[in-house]
């Protein structure tokens, strides 16, 4: 009987014709339901002790990154291809803040090669990968300025920017932080090994991932994976629902690498039945 109610209330709170207001009802009743969390592994106090947006330590990797720390967010940046590997952000459910901001793209001066020429051809222009909104909403000033470092921008088409993808910043960044109180979001480029080149050390992303945690009250860690191809044309989120391990496997990544190994490995190769 859960299973069946699970599965009414979520098709209809996931219908694109569900108005914006009443959406949020939808999401309290199904959230209500034990088994909406999905699977749920022990996770304690990750980073919560810390303040942190990473959950069980930075992540490793395979090639050489660098950690680039703002106020709002920090951004392992891979010198050698001049783009991000992953930033992690933090969100809320605290009162939004506000402030102005030009949305232009400034030069990182720990990274000065970097510039919007260098991710420009063709369709594809330099976008922001973690929102100015959100971070906005959650640091003010501080976060506009961040916003506009070049190191967060990558190569993104307008369909794709204006499609999917702002579907899934809107989910991620404004929906799950007031219904969850607290959110850890992940997000980056994928490539695959035949990426084309712009005739300089950046690829073109074949898809961007962002991966949700949640801490739950119990002390349980749950997460959420997308991988979202750059073509995608399906807004259903659900089309794009993927593993840790298949992002891993893509970015060279390794998350979470302070959790014991067997739960690691078994919410890693998790994929959510449908998103939260």
């Amino acid at each position: 009987m859960e299973r069946v109610t699970l599965s009414a209330i979520n098709s209809s709170r996931t219908h694109g014709a569900m108005p914006a207001l009443v959406r949020p009802i939808f999401d309290s009743l199904y959230d209500a339901i034990p088994s909406s969390g999905g699977m749920v592994v022990e996770g304690g106090e990750l980073g919560r002790e810390l303040e942190t947006p990473f959950l069980a330590g930075i992540p490793n990797s395979r090639m050489p990154i660098r950690p680039l720390l703002q106020p709002s967010y920090i951004n392992l940046f891979n010198e050698r291809n001049q783009q991000t590997a992953c930033i992690a952000i933090r969100l809320d459910d605290t009162k939004r803040k506000k402030a102005d901001t030009d949305g232009l793209l400034q030069i990182d001066a720990r990274i000065p090669r970097l510039s919007a020429q260098n991710m420009t051809l063709g369709e594809w222009l330099p976008q922001p990968i973690a929102p100015a909104k959100a971070l906005i909403g959650q640091h003010g000033e501080r976060g506009a300025i961040d916003a506009k470092l070049a190191t967060n921008y990558a190569p993104m088409t307008e369909t794709f920017v204006d499609g999917v993808w702002k579907k899934v910043m809107f989910e991620f960044t404004q929906r799950y932080p007031k219904r969850f109180g607290e959110v850890w979001i992940y997000l980056g480029p994928a490539y695959l090994p035949e990426s084309s080149n712009f005739g300089s050390a950046i690829s073109l992303p074949d898809a961007f991932y962002i991966i949700a945690f949640d801490l739950t009250h119990e002390g349980g860690l749950r997460v959420l994976a997308l991988l979202i191809p750059t073509d995608a044309e399906s807004q259903n989120l659900n089309d794009y629902l993927s593993s840790i391990a298949e992002i891993e496997k893509l970015t060279g990544l390794q998350f979470l690498p302070e959790l014991d190994f067997s739960i690691r490995d078994t919410i890693g190769g998790y994929v959510s039945p449908t998103v939260w």
